[in-house]
């Protein structure tokens, strides 16, 4: 059961008030062994950049610097100008996708999420999760279990979300099949079945 979506963005800052590039999001099963290839399961939108402008989401210098030293392919997709849509139209394809889900996932708790939810305010619209839904992936893989991530195009929105999905169904995998307490195995949200 798809039950949790994992949320990944590129951006033309570090701040809550970033400049979003691109979206990527996908639909997984966290005790699950794979990631759907099914379109309906995966969401990758390209953002017009003139309407962060205009919604006032920032860009900084250091970000931009940093985008020009990654990978030219990574570049390209970030930047290219072929089917970019208004923020607004992004954030509502996003709110759809992430509807209904019981947790919402993302590499760090003070990035995508927090850029998402700022942007939701701006827009007077509604943050499709609760604040006891997010999760962070940084945070499950420094537990000490390797995620065997797969090797992706860093910096591709879809691709680290996808990434980053399997190594939570790794890193559960490994803590329901090998970590017990008291003499049982654990049970990863025991409480919130």
């Amino acid at each position: 059961m798809k039950s949790d979506v994992m949320i990944d963005l590129e951006t033309l800052d570090t701040t809550p008030t970033a400049t979003v590039l691109t979206i990527g999001a996908v639909k997984f099963d966290p005790f699950g062994d794979t990631i759907s290839k099914d379109p309906a399961d995966n969401l990758y939108i390209k953002v017009d950049i003139d309407s962060c402008d205009k919604l006032g989401l920032t860009t900084s210098q250091s970000t931009i610097d940093w985008w020009s030293q990654q990978d030219p392919k990574a570049q390209d997709e970030a930047f290219s100008t072929e089917g970019r849509i208004p923020i607004h139209e992004a954030m509502n394809q996003l709110y759809k996708f992430c509807w209904g889900a019981q947790r919402v996932w993302s590499h760090g708790s003070a990035f995508d999420i927090i850029i998402c939810e700022h942007i939701f305010a701006k827009l007077s619209k509604a943050v499709p999760w609760n604040f006891w839904q997010v999760r962070c992936t940084r945070t499950l893989f420094d537990i000490g279990i390797n995620p065997e991530r797969a090797s992706v195009t860093a910096h591709h929105a879809l691709s680290d979300a996808i990434d980053q999905a399997s190594g939570v169904q790794t890193v559960m995998r490994t803590l329901r099949t090998s970590t017990k307490l008291n003499g049982q195995l654990i049970q990863p949200y025991a409480n919130m079945r």
